[in-house]
């Protein structure tokens, strides 16, 4: 199996399953489904986790909040622009007029909801999903089979 690696492509020797030759050789195949088993019940542990649970919702507020936020506007300067003309065409300096500004706007906006998800992604989602990964880790390095 040939795929495309860092700018290169290469020839995978393991029969395209993702694992080191050496690994592959070492290992039964009763103990690798033992550690796939192993992998899965402990992603399923922290899908349930209520630590999980609130960063997924967080998550999901968030994106929902500012994507609705940018639709909104976006289709408002549309709507405006289709069917009040004579707002759009108000002048407001020399050649500037409404739509021109509210076109502005829509690339500020962009940028502005931009840094407002980054800025409440580093306060209220990447501590949390900082420490779930942690745990993870710790569970992980507890039950995996060597």
């Amino acid at each position: 199996m040939v795929e495309y690696m860092e700018g290169t492509y290469r020839r995978r020797v393991d029969g395209g399953r993702g694992e080191a030759p050496q690994a592959r050789e070492g290992r039964s195949e009763a103990e690798r489904r033992r550690a796939r088993a192993i992998a899965a019940h402990a992603c399923e542990r922290i899908s349930v986790d209520p630590r999980f649970v609130k960063l997924r919702r967080r998550f999901a507020i968030q994106s929902v909040l500012l994507v609705s936020s940018f639709l909104l506007c976006y289709l408002s300067y549309l709507v405006l622009s289709a069917y009040a003309r004579d707002f759009m065409g108000i002048e407001i300096v020399d050649s500037v007029n409404v739509a021109l500004v509210m076109g502005i706007g829509q690339f500020l906006l962009t940028f502005v909801l931009a840094w407002a998800f980054v800025r409440f992604s580093e306060r209220a989602i990447d501590p949390l999903a900082e420490e779930i990964r942690d745990r993870a880790g710790d569970v992980g390095a507890g039950t995996a089979v060597r």
